[in-house]
């Protein structure tokens, strides 16, 4: 066995004894900083030493069974924090004093073996190699709940964005309101005849007076909405058509035919034939 492998299996042993020891040393490092309140009283640090030392004893420190204690570390310390609240930028803020403890006893263990200043670098590249290994795992675990959050937030907001209020038997309005991007007018279309469908209507008001501008997409979209809606049995009619929404429309050379329009929506509820 090599000077380097046997500094490797005398660091995870003296890691694996001497975790609750490293423990303390964190939280020392740790204990004038209110940032890190949140890793107090848990079991982050020591599962993490544990795990490593445990890891460094039976395997190579670069062997994928390693890689996959260390990801799993990660993506329970992650969900730790999610659950507790923390930021991702407060959580990373504790990788360091990892680093700053576990050099401590790399470098005990190096002096005691007498390796060279090059296999001394190598030693420590290594757990460092592991380190950032972990801060991968828990980054990517906590985005990815983010993303899966913001998706689920950017879905609901959606789901408002078209609402489909019925106001009569067999009768709903549309209002829409805002900017009408590609993204949102195709989720329009799908969701409006999803709507329609399960609402069993037979007439729909499209009413245009909160939307600030109107774009080709949009336009297209629309169109496209319109013709599914008459195909389904379903009288579509557009209200709130103002000025400079209708001077667009005709400058990006769409119409509207045989569609009832209508200035307002007042005008539309006074003078569609449901109401009359």
């Amino acid at each position: 066995m090599s000077g380097r492998e046997q500094v490797f299996k005398q660091v995870g042993e003296e890691i694996l004894t001497n975790k609750n020891i490293l423990r303390q040393e964190m939280e020392q490092i740790q204990s004038h900083d209110t940032r890190y309140l949140f890793e107090k009283d848990t079991q982050i640090g020591e599962d993490f030493f544990l795990k490593l030392g445990e890891g460094m004893i039976q395997h190579n420190p670069e062997s994928e069974e390693i890689k996959a204690s260390i990801r799993t570390w990660g993506e329970n310390a992650a969900q730790f924090c999610l659950k507790h609240q923390v930021s991702l930028s407060g959580a990373l803020r504790v990788l360091p004093h990892f680093r700053e403890v576990l050099t401590k006893v790399i470098e005990k263990k190096c002096l005691d073996y007498g390796l060279s200043l090059h296999d001394s670098f190598i030693v420590y590249g290594t757990f460092e190699n592991v380190l950032d290994h972990a801060a991968h795992a828990f980054s990517h675990t906590f985005l990815n709940k983010h993303i899966v959050d913001l998706e689920h937030a950017k879905k609901q907001m959606q789901e408002i964005s078209v609402p489909v209020v019925p106001i009569k038997q067999g009768t709903a309005v549309l209002p829409l309101i805002g900017d009408m991007d590609d993204e949102r007018s195709e989720f329009l279309q799908q969701r409006t005849l999803e709507r329609t469908t399960e609402l069993e209507l037979s007439h729909i008001i499209i009413d245009l007076s909160g939307i600030n501008t109107i774009n080709t997409w949009f336009a297209q979209h629309l169109i496209q909405l319109i013709d599914a809606l008459q195909l389904l049995g379903i009288e579509p009619s557009i209200s709130g058509m103002r000025p400079e929404l209708s001077q667009t429309i005709v400058h990006l050379g769409i119409t509207f035919k045989h569609v009832p329009k209508y200035l307002t929506l007042e005008q539309a509820l006074n003078q569609h034939p449901v109401y009359t």
